[in-house]
């Protein structure tokens, strides 16, 4: 308990200490444009079929339609086009569109299989800004979602070491015509740079100071998550966890045979 609570102190302590080195001897940090990621998610997956989300900004679309403004790719007859008001789509809704960088590049999509399982998919790619990225949790609570518990999986991959995971459990009470109902759900991310991953946000920040300084250089890194719903008892769900992510990161990972050996944790 007392490690989890000095963490986070211990690491800005660190990147104080990095940012003075930095400052001293002048160090001139190149900004790095390509990403540990490719900002495509797969359409097919073994077992799975993905359908891409995009975003009206229309006030009107936005407010009064009953996905507020959310439309699957595949169900469009004109692509990237809104079949209520003729606006231009979007990768992210008009929130995160203001609230975030520009330069902040956004892909998602919904996979459904045959069972009738339903997993949604999101990486997030930094721009130039630190703030393209945050923790997970500040949003979900934002959304109106209790969470429940947070902890690490590791993820078995083929031909490398295992992949942490971070997991969290969330509660979200909905008004229904049948009363309140509570929809249980799970939110699993983890960060991916150049040549590094970690499920930690403060593990992420260190590598990014550390890069600049030490390496001169700054990278964009991803976020990547998958998010859906659970038993309100029990752990069950992180199988299916592991194996979505088992088959949906191979694909859009960049160089993915160099992470599996580099412990990237503090």
């Amino acid at each position: 308990m007392e490690k989890s609570i000095y963490k986070p102190f211990l690491t800005v302590v660190i990147l104080m200490v990095l940012a003075s080195l930095a400052l001293a001897y002048t160090v001139d940090v190149a900004l790095s444009d390509k990403p540990g990621v490719i900002m495509k998610l797969p359409d097919t997956l073994e077992g799975w079929v993905g359908n891409e989300l995009r975003y009206c900004h229309n006030e009107e679309c936005y407010s009064e339609t009953d996905l507020g403004g959310q439309y699957y790719l595949r169900d469009l007859e004109i692509p990237d086009i809104c079949p209520d008001c003729g606006e231009n789509l979007y990768s992210m809704s008009w929130a995160e569109y203001g609230v975030l960088p520009k330069d902040t590049e956004f892909v998602k999509s919904a996979y459904t299989n045959e069972t009738g399982g339903r997993m949604f998919t999101s990486i997030v790619l930094s721009g130039q800004e630190r703030s393209s990225i945050h923790r997970p949790q500040r949003c979900l609570k934002g959304q109106g979602n209790a969470i429940m518990n947070e902890h690490t999986i590791e993820v078995p991959m083929e031909g490398r070491k295992s992949l942490k995971v971070a997991v969290i459990e969330t509660e979200r009470v909905y008004a229904t015509a049948e009363g309140e109902q509570t929809y249980y759900g799970y939110y699993a991310y983890w960060f991916v740079g150049q040549d590094r991953e970690t499920p930690s946000h403060y593990a992420r920040m260190f590598w990014l100071g550390w890069d600049r300084v030490v390496r001169s250089v700054s990278h964009r890194w991803a976020y990547i998550a998958v998010s859906g719903e659970r038993e309100a008892e029990g752990r069950e769900y992180e199988q299916e966890i592991a194996d979505f992510v088992q088959i949906v990161y191979p694909p859009i990972l960049v160089g993915n045979t160099e992470l599996g050996g580099t412990s990237n944790d503090i």
